[in-house]
């Protein structure tokens, strides 16, 4: 069982390999319709319309960082 840190809040456990997440740019995109976050490659999803994986609504762009030089 995956427990939130915070009351309420769904949670989707989302798995890439590190070698592909923190060489690029990374997103924070939560779903609007049933709040699931995830941390996604902000390269690939730029200007794409990502699936939340837990009801199929859009997920939308949070915040975006880049990783350090």
């Amino acid at each position: 069982m995956i427990r939130s840190w915070a009351p309420g809040l769904r949670t989707t456990p989302v798995w890439f390999t590190l070698e592909h997440m923190y060489v690029r740019d990374v997103s924070w995109c939560r779903c609007a319709g049933c709040g699931v976050q995830a941390e996604l490659p902000a390269g690939e999803t730029a200007g794409v319309e990502v699936p939340c994986p837990d009801c199929a609504g859009p997920m939308t762009e949070e915040w975006t960082w880049e990783t350090a030089a």
